[in-house]
C-alpha cells in the first residue's frame, strides 16, 4: 500500500487526528460519504440523513463528522440549532455561512437584512403592542392562532392564551405594522417573513447548488422542530418553490422524524439510530486516548455505562 500523502496544513493534521479518534459510528459515516458521489438521479441516493438518539450518545460529533466529510467533497456546507428561534433566523445564519465559503445568497440577504432592520425598529418602538416581538418572525399573523403554540407572549406562554385571545392580539399587531410601515412589501415582509423569504433562499439556494452541492445541517432538532419541522414538509412539498436536487440535509435530534409527518420521504431518508457504544468500541475509544490499565478501564465502563459522551468525560 503506497504512504498516505504528507498533511499540507495544520487543518488536516487536525483532520487525521479527529478522525483517529472517531470510534462505533464508522458505517454510518460511510454510507453518508458514498451518498456524497452517487450521481443526482441514482435510485440509491439519498436526500435525507435522520441521526437521533439518547443525549450524550454522538449526535452532534457524528454530525460534524459528516460536515467534514461534505466539506472534503467540496461540498457547501452550513448548519443550524438551538441558537436559533425562529424559521427567518435559521435562514439567515445558513446564509452566512455560505456567504463566509463565497457563495452569497444575494437575493435572500438583502431582504433578510431589510427584515431584521424593520424588525427591530418595530420592536424597540415605545408604542409596539405587548408581546410584539414574540410574533415578529414566528409565522402568518393572518392565521391567527398559528404563531406556534409555545411562543412566549407578555411574559404567558400561548398554550395557556385562549384563541378568541390570541386572534385579537395576533389582530392588534398587524394593525400596529400596517400603522408604522407604509411600504406594502414590507408590511407583508413583517407579517409573513417564512412566506416572503423562503422563495428567496430556495432560488438562491438552487443558483448555488449549480456550484456545488450544498449540504444542511439541522442539529439538537429535539429544541428546534416546534417550528423547523412543518417549514421543512412544506419546503420539500414545493409550496415554496424548487428545490435543488443537488442538497443533502441532516437532521440529528433525540427523537426519530414522526413518522406520521415524514412516512411520505421514506424513499429518499437514511435513518441512523445512535445506540451507546458495545464494551468493545469504549475499550477501542479509551485506547486511543492511552488509557489502557485494566483497572482503570474497568471502573469507567460500568460507571458511563458506555454512554460516548460520559466515556470522553
Amino acid at each position: 500500500m503506497p504512504p498516505s500523502p504528507a498533511p499540507k496544513s495544520l487543518q488536516e493534521i487536525l483532520k487525521q487526528r479527529q478522525r483517529s479518534e472517531f470510534v462505533g459510528r464508522e458505517d454510518y459515516l460511510s454510507a453518508f460519504s458514498r451518498n456524497l458521489k452517487l450521481p443526482l438521479d441514482d435510485h440509491q441516493r439519498q436526500f435525507l440523513f435522520n441521526v437521533w438518539g439518547q443525549g450524550g450518545v454522538g449526535k452532534s460529533t457524528l454530525v460534524k463528522q459528516f460536515s467534514k466529510s461534505a466539506q472534503d467533497a467540496n461540498a457547501a456546507v452550513a448548519y443550524t440549532d438551538e441558537s436559533e428561534t425562529s424559521v427567518p433566523e435559521a435562514m439567515g445564519r445558513l446564509a452566512e455561512q455560505f456567504t463566509q465559503q463565497g457563495y452569497k445568497l444575494n437575493q435572500f440577504t438583502e431582504r433578510y437584512r431589510l427584515f431584521r432592520q424593520r424588525k427591530q425598529e418595530l420592536e424597540t418602538d415605545p408604542e409596539a403592542p405587548q408581546g410584539f416581538s414574540a410574533f415578529v418572525g414566528k409565522t402568518v399573523v393572518k392565521a391567527g392562532v398559528k404563531l406556534g403554540r409555545r411562543v412566549p407572549v407578555g411574559g404567558a406562554v400561548l398554550d395557556f392564551v385562549d384563541e378568541e385571545t390570541l386572534s385579537t392580539q395576533a389582530g392588534e399587531w398587524a394593525a400596529y405594522v400596517a400603522k408604522k410601515l407604509r411600504n406594502k412589501d414590507e408590511v407583508q415582509l413583517i407579517q409573513e417573513p417564512i412566506a416572503v423569504l423562503t422563495p428567496l433562499f430556495l432560488q438562491d439556494l438552487c443558483t448555488l447548488a449549480q456550484q456545488a452541492c450544498v449540504a444542511l445541517f439541522c442539529d439538537t432538532y429535539e429544541q428546534t422542530n416546534e417550528f423547523l419541522d412543518a417549514w421543512l414538509r412544506d419546503v420539500l412539498e414545493g409550496k415554496h418553490g424548487d428545490v435543488p436536487l443537488n442538497i443533502v440535509i441532516t437532521i440529528a435530534g433525540r427523537h426519530a422524524l414522526a413518522d406520521n409527518h415524514w412516512a411520505t420521504y421514506d424513499g429518499v431518508i437514511a435513518r441512523f439510530p445512535l445506540e451507546p457504544f458495545t464494551e468493545d468500541e469504549a475499550k477501542q475509544y479509551l485506547q486511543r486516548k492511552g488509557i489502557t490499565n485494566p483497572k482503570v478501564v474497568g471502573v469507567i465502563l460500568p460507571l458511563s455505562g458506555c454512554l460516548p459522551l460520559l466515556v470522553a468525560t
